[in-house]
């Protein structure tokens, strides 16, 4: 009896873990305008390669997320096809992302997230209708499900939450004008946490910014544009507040004693700069 109730409470740990892993972003009906549908960035634009799902692990804890399953069912016929089995192995770290896309070449940072490339022909086959997306764990527990008939069939764009981890689902560019889908990052375009952050950051020139630690006034070093805006984020990614640069310098006095980072809309070949205020 000891022995059975050892092995219940840790299969009842291991599902607790993985019922973290929560879908956070669909695309399921990549825009075919161009490139503009390119999600996985390989430079060519494959109806079913550049399909993707997000997921976002919303413990604080790294995550096991080996052997995860996704299903499609189509809800008409009631029949229900595995598209894809995470590979053994992986993990996602607290508060991180992990994308699956439908197949191609990956390329780029993807805000550090963990990132899976199906490497069937048929990829995640997602419909753009009459279909519910359905992950399991290794042991077939239902993690997390999406209705996309709920969806628009045709909206050439993610789905994502709003705000990430636990909004409702809206379509991508109604939170960032412009901004199709956005694999691996929170739709500010920031990483999920700080510790992909760091990674994303490594390949990337940051910003010198000084004083660091600062009372609140502080100056950038560069030939940088008047009404350019700094962007302000948390520790784990969530935006905080906006400044315009006047003269290279910015106002910080308003936000309260800790740390944040800081990184110029729109400017690629910037990292984000960590910075202390401290008053």
């Amino acid at each position: 009896m000891k022995l059975l109730l050892t092995a219940l409470v840790a299969l009842l740990v291991t599902y607790g873990a993985q019922a973290q892993l929560k879908i956070n972003e669909v695309l399921y009906d990549p825009s075919n305008t161009a490139l503009a549908g390119d999600a996985n960035g390989d430079g060519v634009y494959d109806q079913v390669q550049d399909e993707f799902i997000e997921f976002v692990n919303t413990s604080p804890n790294t995550l096991d997320v080996s052997k995860v399953k996704i299903y499609d069912f189509v809800i008409s016929s009631g029949l229900k096809t595995l598209r894809h089995t995470v590979p053994n192995g992986l993990t996602v770290p607290g508060r991180g992302a992990l994308v699956v896309f439908g197949g191609g070449t990956a390329t780029g940072t993807f805000g550090g997230a963990v990132v899976v490339v199906d490497l069937g022909t048929a990829g995640l086959s997602l419909g753009n209708s009459g279909e519910v997306i359905i992950v399991e764990d290794s042991l077939g527990n239902v993690l997390d499900s999406l209705n996309t008939d709920a969806l628009s069939d045709n909206p050439n764009e993610s789905y994502t939450r709003n705000p990430d981890f636990t909004g409702a689902y809206v379509q991508h560019a109604s939170v960032r004008a412009g901004v199709l889908f956005s694999p691996g990052v929170m739709t500010t375009g920031m990483p999920f946490n700080t510790t992909n952050l760091v990674r994303t950051s490594a390949s990337r020139a940051a910003m010198r910014i000084a004083p660091n630690p600062t009372t609140g006034q502080i100056q950038l070093e560069g030939n940088l544009a008047n009404g350019q805006t700094l962007n302000v984020y948390s520790p784990i990614g969530s935006l905080v507040s906006q400044k315009a640069l006047v003269a290279n310098s910015a106002d910080l006095s308003d936000l309260a004693n800790g740390v944040y980072y800081l990184l110029l809309d729109g400017v690629q070949d910037r990292a984000a700069t960590k910075i202390v205020v401290q008053k």
